[in-house]
């Protein structure tokens, strides 16, 4: 009998004594809901101006118009030109989606559009962004404290009353929104794949993304303090009592695989599964990423061995030293380093996240949070990686854990499997597909669900063994 037969059936004796297991509810009033346009738009273009007799650069054009969305329901129509929208002017598209963003569900909207060389003006209340559903479970929005606002939990629970094991994700670095995800996205067919085989499976949004509102928004919270975010996250578990509190497992994906280990919550994992990760310390990682990552990708060998030796200058001033990007961009070899390799933009921005970010995590002391860890461990590493290029990293991690817990870690090297859990057949097959959305969004492989379920299982039936 498998640990899912047996939860089942502990589950019908439970409903003898009790109705239905359901979260103790929070004490803090129900997060708003972010505000749904539903839109899809392009900047006016000279083209655009002429034919609707609008300024030029002036407003922005409705491609398409969501069925269910607010646009719809106030009367935005395809070809309109929004020109204003509470007293705000857009010039860019990107303009009126920080706009969008400030306003949760229940606001009022008044847009003045251009329609057929006439102004027209439209006014109603706002939507919510649609909610996620799921085919395998019952999905419920929560939130909780932190930075002096409240972030967004997104929780996938089986749909029959029992106790469950769960999974809590870690996303990469970057500070988009884990709510609704596009049903072609690989990470949601992951987390899917888990729902179904009887996981409660926990998202988390990050500061002032998607629902979250906080003092702190992501682009500008340092590693720790977002460290801390998801300890703060994970501590809420305890009050779900659908949760098998004993077999909670973390997956880091990408960052998430640094800052999984780093967590030190009330209450302990069972189990840590990284994939796409780095242990090393950040100088040591960023100067092979430099050499390593860019011949895979095709650099010519000696504009390589140029950008090296630059690489290993700078990041020895900003992660050694810890100078600011306004430090660095007064030397000119410096700025262009950052301008080329690091998006580097005002206010200390660099790949959008604060600069502060990135100096933290030379200072993260993996190995002693690996060794620190009572988890069991999965370290996957995928061999179509052209972001954590290098196999080692996720030896080291298993290394790490199985010296100072013998037995506790696990490696898997996992072929034709890319960093964002696409079917490749190998790394140069990664490289060729790598902004090919289309396939992407086609070849998910499944293979990864199978691993991290049995992996799982074997822990939760404690007939796990090192392998």
């Amino acid at each position: 009998m498998n640990h899912l037969t047996s939860l089942k059936m502990k589950a019908k004796t439970l409903l003898i004594t009790i109705i239905i297991a359901t979260a103790i509810p929070t004490t803090m009033a129900e997060l708003p809901r972010r505000a749904f346009i539903g839109t899809q738009l392009i900047e006016v273009c000279d083209s655009i101006a002429d034919l609707y007799n609008v300024q030029t650069n002036a407003g922005i054009y409705v491609q398409r118009v969501v069925e269910g969305s607010t646009a719809e329901a106030i009367g935005v129509l395809p070809g309109d030109i929004i020109v204003n929208a509470n007293d705000y002017s857009p010039a860019s598209v990107s303009g009126f989606i920080e706009f969008v963003q400030k306003h949760v569900e229940g606001d009022p909207l008044a847009l003045e559009v251009v329609r057929l060389g006439e102004s027209i003006l439209l006014s109603g209340v706002m939507s919510g962004f649609p909610r996620e559903t799921s085919p395998h479970a019952e999905v419920i929005y929560d939130q909780f404290a932190f930075d002096g606002g409240y972030v967004r939990t997104i929780i996938h629970k089986p749909e029959e009353p029992g106790v469950y094991p769960a999974l809590f994700f870690i996303q990469g670095y970057t500070c988009g929104s884990m709510d609704n995800m596009s049903d072609l996205s690989p990470v949601r067919k992951l987390l899917e794949g888990v729902s179904e085989r009887g996981f409660v499976v926990i998202k988390t949004e990050k500061a002032g993304i998607g629902d979250s509102r906080s003092d702190t928004p992501c682009s500008d919270m340092d590693l720790f303090t977002e460290v801390q975010l998801f300890e703060a996250s994970f501590n809420i578990l305890k009050n779900y009592d659908f949760i098998d509190h004993d077999n909670v497992f973390v997956f880091g994906h990408s960052m998430g695989g640094v800052q999984a280990p780093l967590m030190q919550p009330d209450f302990d994992p069972k189990g840590i599964i990284v994939f796409g990760t780095v242990a090393r310390p950040w100088f040591e990682y960023l100067i092979e990423q430099t050499r390593m990552q860019r011949l895979i990708l095709g650099q010519d060998y000696l504009v390589n061995e140029a950008n090296h030796e630059q690489s290993i200058h700078f990041y020895y001033r900003f992660l050694i030293k810890k100078e600011t990007p306004a430090e660095l961009m007064q030397d000119p070899e410096m700025a262009e380093f950052l301008e080329r390799y690091w998006r580097f933009e005002d206010g200390g921005y660099l790949n959008g996240r604060h600069y502060t970010f990135w100096q933290q995590l030379q200072d993260t002391r993996m190995f002693t949070a690996w060794a620190n860890t009572p988890a069991y461990v999965l370290s996957i590493w995928g061999e179509g990686e052209i972001v954590a290029f290098n196999p080692y990293e996720h030896e080291l991690i298993a290394d790490i854990v199985n010296h100072y817990n013998p037995g506790k870690a696990r490696y898997i090297r996992m072929p034709n499997i890319d960093h964002g859990f696409v079917w490749v057949k190998d790394r140069d097959h990664a490289i060729e597909i790598r902004n090919n959305w289309e396939y992407i969004n086609n070849h998910f492989n499944d293979e990864i669900v199978e691993i991290l379920h049995q992996w799982m299982d074997e822990i939760i039936t404690n007939s796990y063994s090192e392998k």
